[in-house]
């Protein structure tokens, strides 16, 4: 199984006239892409179509291999814009490019380690005009993940930033180990089906954020720090247990509608980013090898894993009470319970093999 990931390194290194340049690149490749996404508009063509005949159509300064990537990007978002109105069922809207980045190939662009205090060197060539641009980058942490995954030939370049993407060759997904059901949680950061805890202190991050100032630098330090936890706990999760198969909850409009239950509660959810969490979860079963799947979240805290009665009375803070046969527990744990038990009892998992 080949796994995929992206990183982003900020351009901020780079002098104020390299930024401008390079902002000016963007804009008129960007007017590039919009002409070839008028043209392929009402054509069925395929990117072994784009031969001289059509990268030499727009009147550009820009380079022939320059306007050979806007062309494949432009088809690839008049496929997709197409692609998704069949999908909906709905009339295909022309997509449009906002002039934020491009996608650029390894003819254009490469990375060279430094030789100085930087670690890596952007260097940009054949992009028209004579102009060639060297870009200074420093690695991070989550960079330095991926010193051991294959670099992909095309990266995109933003205004701001660059994105890399790395791929890995894993193996088949595992035929063996146990399967456990993951509720996902503020005062726990992951109950487990077998009841067990992980990330009891999660909380405790989360009230440092809510103390903070919105968007200030110590408001980012802290949301920072919290997941960084997030990934330590996960991390320390896969390590301790051999897994074959992980369910989680679809969650959904937690921040609004129904769920919404008084200003507090919605402080402390916009402080816990539940969509980040399920993906580190899920990044993690791929780079293991274990299945992922999710079921509907509807009433798992609340239903009795014994009886199965449901009602919201079963269910007080973090505790679990059936009024029904009178089975306890941990609430959370109890989710979990439910979460595996949904999967495994649908229509899915009752016949679930790797």
């Amino acid at each position: 199984m080949k796994v995929k990931r992206s990183s982003k390194l900020t351009i901020k290194f780079a002098t104020a006239k390299k930024r401008a340049l390079l902002k000016k690149i963007i804009t008129e490749y960007s007017l590039v892409v919009m002409f070839f996404i008028d043209f392929l508009w009402d054509k069925n063509l395929t990117k072994n179509d784009l031969l001289k005949n059509i990268i030499n159509l727009p009147k550009t300064w820009l380079s022939a291999r320059m306007c050979q990537c806007a062309a494949r990007e432009a088809l690839d978002m008049v496929n997709n814009a197409k692609k998704a109105a069949k999908a909906q069922k709905r009339k295909a809207t022309k997509p449009r490019h906002y002039g934020k980045k491009m996608s650029l190939t390894s003819q254009i662009i490469s990375i060279q380690k430094g030789c100085n205090s930087f670690d890596l060197w952007l260097v940009f060539t054949s992009i028209g005009n004579k102009i060639k641009i060297y870009i200074p980058l420093k690695k991070h942490r989550q960079f330095n993940w991926y010193q051991d995954w294959k670099m992909a030939k095309s990266i995109i370049v933003h205004e701001d930033y660059i994105q890399i993407s790395f791929e890995k060759e894993f193996g088949n997904k595992k035929t063996s180990g146990i399967k456990l059901g993951i509720d996902v949680g503020i005062n726990h950061l992951i109950a487990l089906s077998d009841k067990r805890l992980y990330g009891s202190n999660v909380k405790e991050y989360i009230n440092i954020i809510k103390r903070k100032t919105q968007n200030s630098k110590a408001y980012k330090r802290a949301k920072k720090t919290l997941s960084y936890y997030n990934h330590r706990i996960i991390k320390e999760f896969f390590r301790d247990n051999n897994l074959r198969l992980v369910v989680v909850e679809n969650l959904k409009g937690l921040k609004s509608g129904k769920h919404n239950r008084g200003k507090e509660f919605r402080k402390t959810l916009s402080n816990w980013n539940y969509r980040e969490l399920l993906n580190m979860i899920q990044m993690r079963t791929e780079e293991n090898r274990v299945s992922f799947r999710s079921v509907s979240p509807y009433k798992t805290s609340q239903q009795c894993p014994y009886c199965s009665h449901a009602e919201r009375g079963n269910r007080l803070g973090e505790n679990f009470y059936c009024l029904k046969c009178g089975y306890s527990g941990h609430a959370d744990i109890v989710g979990a319970i439910n979460i595996l038990d949904r999967f495994i009892s649908g229509r899915y998992g009752a016949a679930f093999q790797t």
